[in-house]
C-alpha cells in the first residue's frame, strides 16, 4: 500500500512538474530594418504577441509553463525555443547563441536548415509574385517550373527535418519538427512518430499531427470508400455510390473554385481524365465552396468534364470530415471494388499511377 502511495505522489509531482510556470527571457539582436518580434506559444496562433524591437535590440520576458515551444517570428523568419527556465541571449546578426544545451542544438539546426534552404525558396517566391499577374501561357509554364522546384526543395528540407527527428526521438525536439514535416508523411511514417511512450508525445504542440494521423486514419489505404449524398450543380441529390465500387477506377477529387493550388493543378487532372475516361477511368469531384455561382463558372473554365458534388459548406463540408481532408488539392483513388489504393496524388504521381493501372 505505501509503495503504491508513492507511486502516486510521484506521479502527481511529476505532472505539477510539467505543468509548472516558468519565467523566461529573451534577449536578442535583428537587423535594423526589424521593427517588432512576434511572440507564439506552441504554434496557437491565439497566443500571439507583438514586442517592439529598437535599434534591433530586443528583450522579451514573461511566465509560461515548462517546456513550452517560445516561437518568434519576424520579416519570413522563423525560430524556437523551449522555456527551459534558462535565459536565452541570440543574435540573428552574427549566428550567436546562448542558452541551455537544448535550445543550442535547436540554434543550429535552424541554422543549418536556413543557410541550405531559405534563399532558395526566398528567390523562387519573388519570382512566383513577379509572375502571377502574367496570364500568358509562358508565364503559366514558367510557373509549373517554379512551383517543380519549389516542391522539390521543400520536400528535401522535410528530409532534413524528419533526419533531425529521428536523431532526437529520446528527447523534446521532434515536438518542434513533427508539425512541419506532418504533410510529407503517410499515414504509417506519422504513426511510428506518435510512439506514446516518446518523450515528446504529450507535448501540447503534438496537438496538430494526432489530429493529422486522425486524419489520415479516415483514408488509409485498404479501407473502402464511404458513401455521402450531395447535391449536383443542377441541384439534385446525388450518392458516390453511383460510381464508386461499379467495376471502375475512381478519383474523388477535392478542391473549391477559391484554392489557387487547386486551379494550377486541375490541368493535369483534366489531361489525365481525357486520356483514361475511355478506359474507364472516373473522376467524382467534391468542392469545398460556399457560392454555387463561382463553383459553377470554375467547373465550366477549368474544362471539368466529370461529374461534381457540393453541399457548399466550404471547410465545414461532410466530404472534409468524412475524409479527413485537412488541405486541398487532395483525392482519393478507389480501386474497382471501392477500396482505397492511394491519396493525394499530383503532378506526375497521378498520370504515374494511372499509367500503372492501364499499361499507357
Amino acid at each position: 500500500m505505501r509503495k503504491l502511495l508513492s507511486l502516486i505522489l510521484l506521479a502527481v509531482s511529476a505532472l505539477a512538474m510539467q505543468a509548472q510556470d516558468t519565467d523566461f527571457k529573451i534577449m536578442g539582436v535583428v537587423p535594423q530594418d526589424v521593427k517588432e518580434v512576434v511572440l507564439v506559444v506552441n504554434n496557437d496562433r491565439n497566443s500571439t504577441e507583438k514586442f517592439d524591437v529598437t535599434n534591433g535590440v530586443f528583450t522579451l520576458t514573461g511566465t509560461k509553463t515548462l517546456n513550452d515551444i517560445l516561437s518568434l517570428y519576424f520579416g519570413n523568419y522563423r525560430i524556437s525555443f523551449f522555456n527551459d527556465g534558462t535565459p536565452i541571449d541570440v543574435d540573428f546578426t552574427t549566428h550567436t547563441f546562448s542558452g541551455s544545451d537544448m535550445n543550442k542544438k535547436l540554434f543550429d539546426y535552424d541554422k543549418e536548415i536556413d543557410d541550405k534552404y531559405a534563399a532558395s525558396i526566398s528567390e523562387i517566391m519573388a519570382e512566383a509574385e513577379s509572375l502571377s499577374k502574367d496570364e500568358s501561357e509562358a508565364g503559366a509554364a514558367k510557373m509549373q517550373e517554379l512551383e517543380k522546384k519549389y516542391d522539390e526543395i521543400t520536400d528535401a528540407m522535410a528530409a532534413d527535418q524528419l533526419k533531425i527527428i529521428m536523431e532526437n526521438k529520446d528527447n523534446l525536439i521532434p515536438a518542434i519538427y513533427i508539425s512541419q514535416v506532418i504533410y510529407n508523411l503517410e499515414y504509417d511514417e506519422l504513426k511510428d512518430l506518435l510512439d506514446s511512450n516518446a518523450p515528446y508525445y504529450n507535448h501540447p504542440a503534438m496537438t496538430i499531427a494526432k489530429n493529422q494521423l486522425a486524419a489520415l486514419e479516415k483514408r488509409m489505404t485498404g479501407k473502402m470508400f464511404v458513401d455521402l449524398t450531395m447535391n449536383d450543380t443542377e441541384n439534385n441529390p446525388r450518392k458516390l455510390s453511383e460510381w464508386c465500387g461499379k467495376g471502375n477506377y475512381v478519383l474523388i477529387d477535392f478542391w473549391a473554385s477559391w484554392c489557387g493550388p487547386c486551379r494550377q493543378e486541375m490541368p493535369n487532372v483534366v489531361e489525365n481524365y481525357k486520356k483514361y475516361n475511355s478506359a474507364g477511368f472516373e473522376i467524382v469531384g467534391i468542392s469545398f465552396d460556399n457560392k454555387a455561382d463561382a463553383w459553377k463558372a470554375a467547373i465550366d473554365n477549368l474544362g471539368m468534364e466529370w461529374p461534381q458534388l457540393s453541399d457548399l459548406k466550404a471547410w465545414k463540408s461532410e466530404g472534409a470530415s468524412t475524409y479527413g481532408i485537412t488541405a486541398i488539392p487532395a483525392n482519393v483513388l478507389l480501386d474497382k471494388d471501392g477500396k482505397i489504393i492511394a491519396i493525394d496524388l499530383r503532378g506526375n504521381n497521378l498520370g504515374d499511377k494511372l499509367k500503372e493501372i492501364y499499361g499507357f
